[in-house]
């Protein structure tokens, strides 16, 4: 029990640290609770105070120091829990922080925010089921925190479910139209369920209202190309590889939109520029587009050398016929084509026709070899 004296200085160095607190001198209002500490080492508010202008300051080492004496004295006490959860998910203390937060909850079950911190501490852990769990929970209590809208929703569209996450932002973009963050997620979802026609109508509500980075102009670049809105999906897929440290997909699409267009030399260009930027088992079908291309503008030498190439990344026997009959018609060597169409035969595929006429087709040029000799 401190004594009278004592305790009205203590009070008297106390209410100046607060003075100095509210006047955001929180180094001399530090220096202040500390001599009260000194003094009293079970003040819980000389403690909360000291660990609160330590936040202030930055400096979480110290705050966490005060806030953990000060539980150490009251160890259900809200404010200094949510002080001490807050500080280890600054510090991506994640186990700690969801302690602390799930010491919270059992404390005072009605409070959303809890829940919603443990779901994205969960699925800062790739937790994804139970943060799903807790952010269920959140929305369940306040449905209008943009925070468990966001994370919810993001979880629903890994797990692919796309229908209940539309339902979930079609009810908040009722209640905020523009807001930029519940509509891209609504194109990203519409995106996944191959919605293309209904992924540009959202992104053209809120365009002009944000620039896309890369990855939306990506995705709208894209979404226009499957509604053949050929120009604008060009613009958008350009926009997409500015500072782009991954363009393969966005050279293959333009590729594919300049074909649309029957500009064969600039589709060329770009499937060209996807096989350089490829790091993806695509490699080949980018290589098959340009032998498709090849091939209708009669070039079959360049075919046969991009057919081979695609069939070297891809393994994909049917190529091995595209190969056999490109040589029948381009080298006079026929044992080229014969060769390949060997292969072919012994290949798993399983087309009859094709197969069919592999036999037939080396059998007479293997007979005419022998004629010709």
């Amino acid at each position: 029990m401190l004594g009278n004296s004592l305790q009205a200085q203590i009070n008297e160095i106390f209410e100046s640290g607060k003075k100095a607190f509210n006047q955001q001198e929180y180094i001399l209002a530090i220096n202040d609770f500390d001599k009260c500490i000194e003094q009293d080492s079970l003040n819980l508010h000389c403690l909360e105070f000291a660990g609160n202008a330590s936040l202030k300051l930055g400096n979480l080492y110290k705050a966490k120091n005060y806030f953990i004496q000060a539980e150490s004295l009251d160890s259900n006490n809200l404010t200094i829990l949510k002080q001490l959860a807050g500080i280890y998910e600054l510090e991506e203390n994640i186990p700690k922080a969801i302690k602390y937060y799930n010491h919270l909850i059992k404390l005072d079950s009605t409070n959303a925010i809890h829940y919603r911190k443990l779901g994205q501490l969960f699925t800062k852990s790739n937790l994804l089921s139970e943060s799903l769990g807790y952010f269920e929970k959140a929305y369940s209590i306040n449905p209008q925190d943009f925070y468990t809208i966001n994370g919810l929703v993001e979880i629903l569209l890994k797990n692919k479910s796309c229908q209940i996450a539309d339902s979930l932002l079609m009810a908040a973009i009722e209640q905020d139209t523009f807001n930029i963050r519940y509509n891209l997620l609504l194109a990203k979802s519409k995106y996944i369920q191959k919605e293309y026609d209904s992924t540009c109508v959202v992104l053209k509500k809120i365009r002009g209202k944000i620039d896309f980075n890369n990855y939306y102009s990506k995705m709208y670049g894209f979404a226009l190309l499957q509604i053949d809105s050929l120009d604008a999906a060009i613009h958008y897929l350009n926009n997409s590889l500015v500072n782009e440290n991954n363009p393969e997909k966005a050279l293959y699409y333009l590729g594919s939109a300049h074909e649309k267009k029957e500009d064969y030399k600039s589709a060329n260009h770009y499937y060209a520029k996807a096989i350089e930027a490829s790091t993806s088992k695509d490699i080949g079908l980018y290589h098959r587009n340009i032998a498709r291309l090849a091939n209708e503008q009669s070039d079959l030498k360049k075919a046969i050398f991009h057919y081979k190439e695609a069939y070297d990344y891809s393994k994909e026997s049917v190529l091995l016929y595209q190969i056999a009959q490109l040589s029948d018609l381009y080298y006079k060597d026929k044992n080229i084509a014969i060769r390949y169409y060997k292969k072919y035969i012994n290949s798993d595929h399983d087309n009859t026709a094709y197969k069919k006429y592999a036999k037939e087709r080396s059998k007479y040029l293997i007979e005419q070899a022998h004629l010709s000799k």
